[in-house]
C-alpha cells in the first residue's frame, strides 16, 4: 500500500514542477523534477523487489547502503535469525530446592590449556562462534570507545556441553569437554560464595549446576582502529548446595 501510495503521489511533484516551470521559476521546477526522478528510481526498485522475484541492473541501493553505513535487511534478518549460541541457557539439571552460588576455581597452566583445546574443538563443530558477534572492525572500534570496555570474540558466554564435579583426595575437581568421553580435568574448586571450598563441604554436599565458558580473545580501542590482544579463556560456575543432613534423609 506504501509503495502504491508513494508512486502515485510522487506525480504530483511533477505538477508542481509543471506549474513552477510554466511561471518561470526554472530553479525550483527543475528541482522537483530531479526530486520526481529519484522517488521514481526507488518507486521502481521497490515494485520490481517486492512484486517480481526480478533483479535490476541499475540498482544502485548497495552502495548508497555502503555509503550511509546501513546494513542490507536480509543481511540483518539473518543475523538476527542465526542461530544463537548453542550452550548458553544450559545447566545441569534443574536445582529447585537448592540455593546456588558462584564458585572459584583455582586451575593450573596444563587446566588453563585443556579450556582453550576445549574452545577450539567447539568452534570446529559450531558449538560456538568467535565472531566478535559479526560485527566488523569499525562496529568493534565504536562499542569498545563507548562502553570503554574489551569486547570478546566470545561475544556470549556459552556453557560446555558436558561437565561434572568429582571428588578426588579430597577436593573438588572439575571436569568437562565436548563429552564425557573426552572431558578433561579443568580446575579444583577453590571456594564457594565467600567461604574456602573445604569449610563449605563440611556443612553442605555440593553440586555443578553450570559451567560457562568467557573470556579468550579480545578486541579494545586503540588510537583510530580496534587492537587485539589473546587472552585465557575462563570458566563462570555456580555451585548448588544443601544440608547434608537433608541430603541423607532422602
Amino acid at each position: 500500500m506504501y509503495t502504491i501510495l508513494g508512486t502515485a503521489g510522487n506525480f504530483y511533484l511533477l505538477y508542481v514542477a509543471y506549474r513552477f516551470l510554466a511561471n518561470g521559476f526554472l530553479a525550483r521546477g527543475l528541482l522537483f523534477v530531479l526530486a520526481f526522478f529519484v522517488i521514481s528510481y526507488f518507486a521502481y526498485l521497490n515494485i520490481l523487489y517486492f512484486f517480481t522475484s526480478k533483479k535490476s541492473r541499475f540498482d544502485f541501493s548497495p552502495w548508497i547502503e555502503k555509503k550511509l553505513g546501513m546494513k542490507p535487511k536480509e543481511e540483518t534478518a539473518d543475523k538476527r535469525n542465526a542461530r544463537p549460541q548453542a550452550g548458553f541457557v544450559q545447566t545441569n539439571g534443574l536445582f529447585k530446592g537448592e540455593a546456588t552460588l558462584p564458585a572459584k576455581l583455582k586451575r593450573s597452566p596444563a587446566e588453563i590449556q585443556a579450556l582453550n583445546e576445549i574452545v577450539a574443538q567447539l568452534e570446529a563443530q559450531g558449538y560456538l562462534r568467535l565472531d566478535y558477534g559479526g560485527r566488523s572492525d569499525d562496529e568493534l572500534f565504536k562499542l569498545a570507545r563507548t562502553k570503554k570496555e574489551n569486547i570478546y570474540a566470545l561475544s556470549e558466554p556459552v556453557a560446555l556441553p558436558y561437565f561434572e564435579l568429582v571428588h578426588e583426595a579430597g577436593h573438588l575437581d572439575l571436569y568437562g569437554g565436548i563429552n564425557q568421553i573426552e572431558r578433561k580435568k579443568l580446575g579444583r574448586i577453590q571456594s564457594v560464595g565467600l567461604m574456602p571450598a573445604a569449610e563449605v563441604e563440611r556443612k553442605y554436599s555440593l553440586f555443578i549446576a553450570t559451567a560457562v565458558v568467557q573470556g579468550g580473545a579480545y578486541k579494545f580501542a586503540g588510537r583510530s582502529t580496534v587492537m587485539h590482544e589473546d587472552g585465557p579463556y575462563d570458566l563462570k560456575i555456580q555451585v548448588a548446595y544443601r544440608e547434608k543432613e537433608a541430603a541423607k534423609k532422602l
